[in-house]
């Protein structure tokens, strides 16, 4: 194989590899089954472990059932399946709660900051491109470019870079993302939507809004103080 036909090779999208049936399903049910649990233990922080731990496995139990009974049913509909990176990212928060239980460490301030930010950027970015490939406002279709083998390796390289710049637990998130895309191709056999998801596109953005409410509020508290 020549160097011409490799990369047509690796930036066509003609035929992409696509999960199973099975995948698929496991894919929303058992996805959102890990966010949902997952969410559901963080939420009911103050309540005894043990009741933690039935809550979680409860929803956890009753996302995995089939049909319109499962709450994956209708999460699907409008949000569809949640991406790798908000399993991983929910998995990763009941695990630092479990290990600052045991005093361990591991909690959320212990992260990189800038690391959270770069990654929080990108998030942000990537569901508005998203958005207006999805509203045709783009000569090209980005989405698309998540059925080729070149958003992996660019997105590899993308890891790499951060990993090299920050050099952080945070650093890490990339390629587990990605090490788990390239084995099932999960969730829907695109790039993009093992990233992110548009519950966490939404998320990001709250979250971002969030802390530009704090720092604007205690910038003026600090202004009203020192003019006092």
């Amino acid at each position: 194989m020549d160097l011409r036909a490799f990369l047509e090779l690796l930036v066509s999208t003609e035929k992409p590899l696509l999960p199973g049936s099975t995948a698929l399903w496991l894919a929303l049910h058992l996805g959102w089954a890990l966010v949902l649990g997952s969410g559901a233990m963080l939420l009911a922080g103050r309540l005894a472990q043990r009741y933690q731990w039935a809550l979680s496995l409860s929803l956890l139990v009753l996302t995995l059932l089939p049909g319109p009974v499962s709450p994956a049913y209708w999460l699907g509909l409008v949000f569809q399946a949640p991406s790798l990176t908000s399993v991983v990212l929910c998995l990763g928060c009941v695990l630092g709660r479990l290990r600052r239980r045991q005093g361990r460490g591991c909690g959320i301030a212990a992260l990189d900051p800038r690391a959270l930010k770069i990654l929080l950027v990108f998030g942000i970015a990537l569901g508005w491109l998203l958005l207006l490939d999805t509203l045709a406002c783009l000569p090209v279709s980005v989405y698309a470019w998540g059925f080729a083998s070149a958003a992996v390796v660019a997105m590899l390289v993308l890891a790499a870079l951060l990993w090299l710049v920050r050099g952080s637990r945070v650093s890490v998130l990339p390629f587990i993302v990605l090490a788990l895309f390239v084995t099932g191709r999960w969730p829907t056999g695109n790039l993009w939507d093992a990233l992110l998801d548009p519950l966490l596109w939404l998320a990001l953005q709250v979250g971002w809004l969030v802390s530009v409410w704090r720092r604007w509020t205690l910038a003026r508290r600090e202004r009203s103080a020192t003019r006092a």
